[in-house]
């Protein structure tokens, strides 16, 4: 009688860790940035990339050289972070 009780034990338990799991998996799902629209994301990043090389290119002023300089080294490690996160979430498209 004794392993029956632990034989429903386990079989509840079970139960419990699946409906958790249940939720976890659509809490995940909820948090996911549809495909269309991280794309679009990766590209205003992109465009945001050249912008600031373009205004390295452009700028005259030593004071702004350091300024044009950051802008465009974050603006390249954001592009970078957002690919890979793209890449993550599935998302199926040409970054490069």
């Amino acid at each position: 009688m004794r392993l029956d009780k632990n034989f429903l034990s386990i079989s509840n338990l079970a139960n419990i860790f699946e409906g958790i799991h249940t939720k976890v998996t659509d809490l995940y799902e909820d948090d996911r940035v549809p495909e269309n629209e991280l794309v679009d994301i990766v590209k205003r990043a992109h465009d945001e990339w050249k912008e600031a090389e373009r205004l390295f290119q452009n700028v005259s002023d030593p004071d702004l050289v350091d300024h044009a300089i950051f802008r465009v080294e974050a603006a390249k490690a954001r592009y970078i972070y957002l690919v890979k996160k793209a890449k993550e979430e599935g998302a199926r498209a040409n970054f490069y």
